[in-house]
């Protein structure tokens, strides 16, 4: 391998190491270094597995060593490079990061959270009981569970007054359709009513002439008209004489 790209690969693994460490502790830096070391099929096979398996396999790590947060660098003898928290035995080994133990502290706790976020986000409710209680954090889980609660009940409040203005708004679009066909059908009612009309007017005279009983009928017969929405019957001029009361 050229030196140059040994070196950047070196760098990168630092820098890896030391943000694993510093999001998850020194347990996740040595699980992740032992998958590492696996056989390729095996690590193939593993990237096949539930992502809830790797949580569970790493998890004792990420916690039971969260106090343990130095970092070394342990390179072999063969130039295999590997990390750990302590010094590795019959290795050179170089110590890249040191914490205090407040900011131990503060990691473990952030981890803790983290962890029962990933849990009761995934829907192991059960676990995330289990892991709290062992790790002091039952509050925090209690209100986590509260607030799932209360944001299931905004987001169900949501979803029904969501349903209900959809079914507003298609009965709303279901009247203005029912209107507007209302409003065609009357249209054309009137367009048929103000046609005979005009037809009835422009040939009373030969109609009452060659349909004089049918003429008289017309003028005598009160009908509903539903153009005009009235009671209707023929004048003497052919006209459309009407009124609201039969």
């Amino acid at each position: 391998m050229p030196a140059g790209k040994g070196l950047a690969l070196e760098h990168s693994s630092y820098v890896t190491a030391t943000w694993i460490n510093q999001r998850f502790g020194i347990g996740a830096v040595c699980g992740l270094g032992l998958l590492a070391r696996l056989p390729m099929t095996a690590r193939k096979w593993g990237t096949r597995m539930h992502a809830r398996f790797w949580v569970l396999a790493l998890l004792p790590l990420m916690i039971s060593t969260a106090t343990a947060t130095d970092i070394y660098k342990c390179t072999a003898k063969n130039g295999v490079v590997s990390y750990a928290d302590r010094p590795c035995p019959s290795q050179q080994a170089t110590l890249l990061h040191k914490e205090t133990e407040a900011e131990a502290a503060q990691a473990k706790q952030d981890r803790i959270t983290m962890t029962l976020n990933g849990m009761i986000d995934s829907g192991h409710i059960d676990e995330a009981r289990s892991f709290a209680a062992a790790n002091g954090a039952s509050a925090y889980f209690q209100q986590r569970i509260l607030d799932n609660v209360r944001r299931d009940q905004i987001k169900r409040q949501q979803e029904i007054a969501n349903d209900a203005e959809m079914r507003r708004a298609n009965a709303a679009a279901d009247q203005a359709r029912h209107q507007q066909t209302m409003d065609e059908m009357q249209a054309k009612l009137v367009e048929a009513d103000t046609a005979q009309e005009k037809f009835r007017k422009e040939h009373w005279s030969e109609i009452k002439q060659q349909h004089e009983g049918e003429a008289l009928q017309m003028q005598s017969n009160v009908v509903f008209n539903p153009a005009r929405n009235q009671w209707c019957s023929v004048g003497k001029d052919g006209s459309t004489v009407c009124k609201d009361k039969p």
